[in-house]
């Protein structure tokens, strides 16, 4: 930041010091245009560059060895007597009734239908297919080609001169004066508008009578025939097998499970705990505290020299 400042303080005095000697100048040179337009007497300033030495500061790290406290966990076996339930299992004689199942065989009457066929009269209708020629009318289209008188209408083009604004750009000479008094002649555009004739087609509709071949249908009746089938009904007697259920009552074997109650010992495994007392070893942390030499790390402005060109105006005039 100092550095910056350096710079930006050397700049403007630069500046200032060229600023005066130009100034100067046009004072000594301003009468060249009651002369006719003679040139100025004195040109534009120099600048050279002189090397000086800046004193600069940057921010730097500078490590520092310092001694602080710390609390680490330090494990630690522990041996204590604690109760225990531990499973035991012993073999056990009970009284268990259990049910045996026993398959028999009955008879058990049941309802059956059987069916029974027998034969019957009945009247029946029957659709027969008869053919027989019909005759019938229809009509054609019989296509024929007509002469009419239509209205076309064509365009034709006709020139026609029209006026129109053209924008033309031209360079005027004039004259003007630099910062030191100095006179030159310099060209700038200048837009007119100059008027020009343009010629272009405009459509003219024409209206006229022209004959056509048109194709026309005219319906023309004629006469025709056409087979026509027809349904024609006829009754009879016919037999038919019909069928009737019948209920009979019949005696069927029928298969019955049935559960017969039994008592019988058996041995079984049973579960009990016994509390009994055992060493256990366990590990915890207690905290110790101790000196440690840790290095840390600080921010620090330091000086250093740099040597700059800076930039010292000389006038040509001195």
């Amino acid at each position: 930041m100092k550095r910056q400042l350096a710079t930006w303080i050397l700049a403007s005095l630069a500046l200032t010091l060229w600023l005066c000697s130009a100034e100067a100048s046009h004072r000594r040179g301003s009468g060249c245009c009651d002369s006719g337009c003679a040139p100025a007497p004195c040109a534009a300033p120099a600048v050279q560059y002189v090397e000086q030495q800046v004193t600069c500061y940057r921010v730097q790290m500078v490590p520092r060895t310092v001694t602080r406290q710390v609390t680490r966990m330090v494990p630690e076996q522990v041996t204590e007597n604690i109760q225990v339930q531990v499973p035991v299992m012993k073999s056990v004689v009970q009284k268990q009734t259990v049910y045996v199942p026993s398959q028999k065989t009955i008879q058990v009457p049941v309802n059956v239908c059987v069916p029974v066929t027998t034969m019957e009269s009945r009247r029946a209708v029957q659709y027969v297919p008869t053919t027989r020629e019909v005759p019938y009318t229809y009509t054609e289209m019989v296509s024929k080609t007509v002469q009419r008188e239509v209205l076309s209408t064509t365009f034709t083009c006709v020139p026609e001169q029209v006026a129109f604004n053209v924008a033309v750009c031209r360079m005027v000479a004039s004259t003007c004066a630099d910062a030191c008094g100095n006179c030159y002649t310099s060209c700038k555009p200048v837009v007119e508008y100059q008027t020009v004739m343009r010629t272009i087609m405009k459509s003219v509709p024409e209206t006229k009578t022209v004959t056509i071949n048109q194709v026309v249908c005219e319906p023309i009746a004629r006469q025709g025939t056409r087979t026509v089938c027809e349904m024609v009904a006829k009754e009879s007697t016919i037999q038919v097998p019909v069928c009737t259920m019948k209920v009979e009552q019949r005696m069927v074997p029928q298969v019955v499970c049935e559960m017969i109650q039994q008592v019988r010992d058996v041995t079984v495994n049973v579960c009990t705990f016994e509390t009994r007392t055992q060493p256990y070893t366990r590990t915890i942390l207690r905290p110790v505290t101790e000196n440690v030499q840790v290095t840390v790390y600080e921010c620090q402005t330091v000086p250093y020299v740099v040597t700059q060109r800076i930039p010292v105006c000389v006038s040509c005039c001195q």
